[in-house]
């Protein structure tokens, strides 16, 4: 791979750490003023029966931004490395886009249910989003991994 397109790779994988570190930062601002900051975006209303569903909602909404960032910048790190090093696609990125998979399966279904949780209604929500997206991710980590096997394999044949 020439300089030229790894350089490319990097200035791209900065752009995307960037709008995901504002993302991460929006979403704590905006967890921030839902708890404390009463009608700052929009207010939480808590409700005494389903006060432990709108805990979960929003820890796992929190924790599941996080992790979905981290991955990425795991992803975004082990890419840049394996080109510095000649390899193309890293295998190690295949179990990182599987767990990527899973995490999206957890945000899905959080986004689904936070409007409810936000306002204190007692409606639990499913819609196709909530595997429709860890499918597609899923399918990335098995067209991730075959690119692998072919990289793999025409080094071998060199």
């Amino acid at each position: 791979m020439n300089h030229s397109t790894r350089k490319s790779i990097q200035r791209l994988s900065i752009a995307i750490l960037i709008i995901g570190g504002m993302t991460l930062i929006y979403t704590y601002v905006q967890m921030v003023s839902i708890l404390w900051l009463d009608n700052f975006i929009t207010p939480m209303v808590w409700n005494p029966d389903m006060k432990g569903w709108q805990i979960f909602i929003l820890v796992a909404r929190f924790i599941g931004i996080t992790l979905l960032f981290i991955l990425c910048c795991i992803f975004l790190y082990r890419t840049n490395k394996g080109l510095k090093d000649g390899e193309i696609f890293p295998k190690s990125n295949i179990r990182l886009i599987r767990w990527t998979a899973l995490v999206a399966a957890l945000l899905a279904f959080v986004h689904s249910n936070y409007e409810a949780a936000v306002k204190g209604e007692s409606e639990l929500l499913l819609d196709s989003n909530t595997i429709l997206i860890p499918l597609i991710v899923l399918l990335f980590a098995g067209l991730y991994r075959m690119a692998y096997l072919a990289a793999k394999d025409s080094n071998l044949t060199i």
